[in-house]
C-alpha cells in the first residue's frame, strides 16, 4: 500500500480542510497523483502554502468553526467533486499527551469549546456549505475524518472519542439522507497514524494495545478505498497490520 496510483481521479477537483498536515497533506498528495486538483485550506498558512506548491494546487486560509467564512467561500470555489472535512484537534495538546488523576479533571471550558467548535462545528457548518451544491448537480463525495475512537473507547481522551463519535453518528444518518440525491458520504476511522497529534504517551498506548503507529501514507488508502467502493454513511477503518475494511456494527434488533 502506498504508492500505486491508478489515476482514477483525473479531471476532478478536491477541497481538504486541516490540509496543512498529517492526514489532510498526505490525501492532497495522494489525490493529485490521482489525477485530481486540490485546495488546500487551513488555518496555517505557512505550511497550507507549501502542501499546495508541492502538490501544484491552491491554498485558502480557512477557519472551519467561522460559519460565515464557510458560506462565503465555497461558491467562490466551487464546484468540488471531493470535500475532506478533515480538521481536527485532540482535547490537549496531544493525543493521550496530559497525565490526569481522573477523567476530565484538566478539561476546562476553553480546551471543551476549542475541540467541540472545530471537531464537531466545523464538520457541521462544512457540510451545510458544500452540499446544496453537490445536490444541484447530483453528484460528489464528502470524506469526514473521523478516527477508530469514533468507534472503540478511547479512555485517555473521553472528549475527543465523543466528538469522533458524532462524526460517526452524523456520517451515519447523512449517508440514507444524501443517497436519493446522487451524493455520498463516508467517514474515515483509521488507528494511530504518524501525525503530530500522536504523543509518545500515544504511541505506547497504541502498542499496549497491539495497535501500533502506521505510516500516514496509509491515510491515503484509506481514503481512496471510501472514494472507490462509494457506500452512502459507510465507515472505513484499519489498523497497524491489519487491512483497510468496512466497519458494520451490528443492529441492536433482528
Amino acid at each position: 500500500m502506498g504508492n500505486d496510483t491508478t489515476g482514477q481521479l483525473a479531471g476532478h477537483r478536491a477541497f481538504i480542510t486541516g490540509g496543512a498536515s498529517g492526514i489532510g497533506a498526505e490525501m492532497a498528495r495522494r489525490f493529485t497523483r490521482e489525477g485530481a486538483t486540490v485546495v488546500v485550506a487551513d488555518v496555517n498558512d505557512t505550511l497550507g502554502k507549501q502542501v499546495a506548491v508541492e502538490v501544484g494546487g491552491e491554498y485558502v486560509h480557512l477557519d472551519v468553526t467561522d460559519s460565515q467564512a464557510w458560506q462565503k467561500l465555497i461558491p467562490t470555489f466551487e464546484p468540488f467533486d471531493i470535500v475532506c472535512l478533515n480538521a481536527g484537534v485532540s482535547t490537549h495538546q496531544n493525543v493521550i499527551g496530559n497525565i490526569s488523576n481522573f477523567p476530565l479533571e484538566k478539561l476546562d471550558n476553553d480546551a471543551y469549546e476549542r475541540i467541540m467548535s472545530i471537531n464537531v462545528d466545523g464538520v457541521v457548518y462544512g457540510a451545510r456549505a458544500v452540499i446544496p451544491g453537490m445536490v444541484a448537480r447530483k453528484s460528489g463525495h464528502i470524506l469526514v475524518t473521523a478516527s477508530l475512537a469514533g468507534i472503540i473507547a478511547i479512555a485517555p481522551d473521553p472528549i475527543y472519542g465523543l466528538t469522533k463519535h458524532a462524526m460517526v453518528g452524523l456520517v451515519k444518518s447523512l449517508g440514507p439522507a444524501l443517497e436519493p440525491h446522487g451524493v455520498c458520504i463516508s467517514a474515515l476511522c483509521p488507528g494511530f497514524l504518524d501525525t503530530p497529534l500522536v504523543s509518545e504517551l500515544a504511541r505506547e498506548y497504541a502498542k499496549s494495545f497491539s495497535m501500533g503507529v502506521m505510516e500516514i501514507s496509509i491515510a491515503g488508502d484509506l481514503a481512496m478505498r471510501a472514494l472507490t467502493e462509494r457506500i452512502p454513511g459507510s465507515q472505513w477503518t484499519v489498523m497497524a497490520g491489519q487491512p483497510i475494511c468496512q466497519y458494520i456494527p451490528a443492529p441492536p434488533f433482528s
